[in-house]
């Protein structure tokens, strides 16, 4: 059996399935520019936010005294848990857990920062000594 293909209806053929891929490909590529316009535009929202932050601290980077007009511009709210015991064995011993939603960056997990910060010196401290 022989197969004859002429080039026009290979160009034919060609040409019907290009306008449905092109328009999936316009399809794809629009929702690619939505969410990267949306990204870009919360990108932009936290930029500005870093600026506020950065002009707050800079008004207070030779400060020697923590007063009320500095702490409303640092901090949002302050949480306060309920008590409660770890061990019903020490009653006496009573834990209260304190979160300090910060203006422009929220709650920062200050126990999360300090173990990276030592994770990154650790690491540190083993490339200089592997040196």
């Amino acid at each position: 059996m022989r197969f004859t293909l002429d080039k026009s209806s290979l160009r034919t053929t060609f040409l019907a399935s290009c306008p449905r891929d092109y328009e999936q490909e316009q399809e794809q590529l629009k929702a690619v520019v939505e969410t990267l316009g949306r990204e870009v535009k919360q990108q932009e929202q936290k930029k500005t936010i870093v600026r506020k932050f950065i002009s707050v601290v800079k008004k207070y980077t030779d400060m020697t005294q923590l007063d009320a007009t500095i702490l409303r511009e640092f901090v949002e709210q302050i949480r306060v848990s309920d008590t409660y015991t770890t061990d019903e064995q020490q009653k006496r011993v009573k834990i209260r857990e304190i979160e300090i939603v910060y203006n422009f960056i929220g709650a920062f997990d200050f126990e999360g920062a300090r173990e990276q910060s030592q994770t990154a010196q650790d690491t540190n401290n083993a490339k200089v000594g592997a040196a």
